[in-house]
């Protein structure tokens, strides 16, 4: 009986241990979806601000254009003076706003990558805490089968 009891005790520690093993892997696999996740947000923000700062500079030059229409419609030189001082001015500020739209996407996706260096982080925490509790629960077990005698002969 007593053998009996403590082969039902090794078969639970054991299986506790293979769960708990088996969870801290789940985890990680997890945690490396979730990064790979991550790092394609980031590269499709860096994507998507590359498109709208290509966008902001056509808009810009497209402003100037404009602007040199109608200052040579209404006879005004348009490469000197006031007038040439607001195109610079136009293109100026445009490639601010383009820089801003890069710099907004690399924020964007150096957000990204530190949630996936997290989430790598977290995977091999979840790993590791999986494999030092089927650990521990393979000695506590081994420890509780010694301590109650179920295979002193």
């Amino acid at each position: 009986m007593a053998f009996t009891a403590g082969m039902m005790m090794v078969a639970g520690g054991a299986m506790n241990a293979t769960s708990q093993y088996q969870a801290g892997k789940a985890q990680s696999q997890i945690a490396g979806y979730n990064a790979r996740v991550a790092e394609s947000q980031a590269v499709d923000a860096l994507e998507r601000g590359e498109l709208e700062e290509s966008r902001q500079r056509s808009s810009t030059r497209q402003l100037i254009g404009s602007q040199r229409a109608r200052l040579a419609a209404q006879g005004i030189e348009i490469d000197s003076g006031s007038a040439l001082d607001v195109q610079e001015d136009t293109a100026a500020l445009g490639e601010m706003d383009a820089l801003m739209i890069r710099n907004n996407a690399a924020r964007e996706a150096w957000g990204y990558r530190t949630q996936a260096v997290d989430a790598r982080n977290q995977g091999a925490i979840a790993r590791s805490q999986g494999t030092s509790q089927a650990i521990g629960t393979i000695l506590g077990t081994a420890g509780n089968v010694y301590r109650g005698g179920y295979f002193k002969g």
